[in-house]
């Protein structure tokens, strides 16, 4: 089993800024599973990460909430 949790920010798109949040992750033991652009203008973008373990995954999202980002989960990802 997996667990994963979603990062949401607003577009346009930061390239840099998600960069380094990937980097983070993958430092953490995680990984981008999949980038969701957004659906309208000025919407949201949704990058999902995906983690081996639930810890890796709470340790992880709760480093980037603590430095304003804004995360949703951490759940089971089947």
């Amino acid at each position: 089993m997996s667990f994963m949790f979603e990062l949401y920010y607003r577009s346009p798109k930061d390239r840099a800024r998600e960069a380094q949040i990937v980097s983070e992750v993958v430092a953490a033991g995680g990984h981008l599973d999949f980038r969701e652009p957004e659906d309208r203008a000025g919407g949201p973008i949704c990058l999902t990460f995906e983690f081996n373990s639930r810890e890796q995954a709470e340790l992880a999202e709760e480093a980037l909430r603590k430095r304003g980002e804004h995360t949703e989960g951490v759940c089971d990802y089947d």
